[in-house]
């Protein structure tokens, strides 16, 4: 009888145990007069353990007819004898189970051992034309057997670490409480889950998760404040203004000392000489035209002295253009600076001294926070 029971129970290959489900070894119903029925509920009880959400089908086939008389166990396996059964499956958990004809029924139960727990068990009744483990309504007695016995899927523990010292805590969408001192632990079901904290004056955080069971899940979701999505043009405009002025007043800068350079030229001195003292800027256009008539030395010199002032005019003129530029820009900059936090405080800003002439040219920045 027992090879004959062994027979019946046809090979299922189970469902690989991984570290986020808890394994459950299905051990094939006993049954003197109902194999038919008792093959199918062994499969539909591994077939609702898969769809389980934290359970997985436990390794091995085993028949409790076999398993009871290799350990000299009675035909229903008292508590000693079902923990050495545990021991010889190599399974902390396992269900094993009962079925008789009763006239047009078969009846019975189904029990879940539990290492370090008391075994549970629940009756099963239904119909005996119900050979088929895919026949939906012995899908359901199994399932319902199964949600019973185990109180649903297996927990878990979350630690959820936030940046914010108190903030709200949603797994799946809905509140599971909330988190203190920027940290809180939660008991959910083992599986994938989505975390989401909410807090004031930060921006929610939301992370999927693996809850594996007996361990303690970890999870950090860092928490950005409210206002740092959000781009302070201001104070861009600010340093782009800043910035725009120190290289206006660059060019000033150097326009002044190019205009520098030409007074201490020879060339320019010499020009300078073909003039008398009264005469104040040598530059003037009416001087250059008074002396493009020379001729020898004399118009060698005043040739290359109006081409000197010409110079001397091309950088005067990018002095004039650049160094308000520099006061303008570096002066806005410094403003949207200062009033992009929206408070008003000590008057901070730029001071722009510029200096320009033909003899000299200097630019003196200074800026007070």
């Amino acid at each position: 009888m027992a090879l004959s029971c062994l027979a019946r129970a046809d090979a299922v290959r189970a469902a690989e145990p991984s570290p986020a489900a808890v394994p459950i070894t299905v051990i094939a119903v006993r049954t003197d007069d109902a194999y038919d029925q008792a093959d199918a509920l062994t499969k539909a009880l591994r077939s609702a353990i898969k769809n389980s959400a934290g359970w997985s089908v436990g390794e091995g086939d085993f028949s409790l007819e076999v398993l009871t008389l290799s350990l000299q166990c009675e035909d229903r396996p008292d508590a000693a004898c079902q923990a050495r059964i545990a021991d010889h499956i190599k399974s902390d958990r396992y269900l094993w189970g009962v079925l008789r004809k009763s006239d047009t029924n078969v009846e019975g139960d189904v029990h879940l051992w539990t290492r370090g727990r008391p075994s549970s068990s629940v009756p099963v009744k239904y119909s005996a034309n119900l050979t088929e483990a895919n026949d939906e309504p012995l899908r359901k007695i199994a399932a319902d057997a199964l949600a019973t016995l185990t109180g649903g899927p297996p927990q878990g523990s979350l630690r959820v670490r936030t940046g914010a010292a108190e903030a709200s805590v949603l797994i799946d969408g809905k509140p599971v409480g909330k988190v203190q001192n920027g940290e809180g632990v939660f008991t959910v079901a083992v599986g994938p889950h989505k975390v989401l904290v909410k807090s004031t004056g930060f921006l929610d955080a939301e992370a999927s998760v693996l809850v594996r069971p007996i361990a303690t899940t970890d999870i950090a979701l860092s928490q950005m404040p409210a206002d740092a999505s959000q781009t302070n043009w201001k104070r861009v405009g600010g340093f782009i203004g800043l910035g725009a002025g120190a290289v206006f007043g660059t060019v000033g800068v150097i326009s002044s000392v190019q205009v520098a350079s030409i007074q201490g030229d020879a060339r320019y001195d010499a020009y300078r000489n073909l003039f008398g003292t009264e005469v104040k800027d040598v530059c003037d256009p009416e001087q250059r035209e008074s002396v493009r008539g020379l001729a020898g030395s004399e118009g060698r010199t005043a040739d290359a002295g109006v081409k000197l002032c010409e110079r001397a005019d091309t950088f005067m003129a990018l002095q004039y253009v650049f160094y308000p530029l520099a006061v303008i820009s570096a002066g806005l900059g410094a403003y949207l600076l200062v009033t992009s936090d929206g408070r008003a405080g000590e008057r901070t800003g730029w001071t722009v001294q510029p200096s320009v002439g033909l003899g000299a040219g200097a630019l003196d920045l200074t800026y007070r926070w």
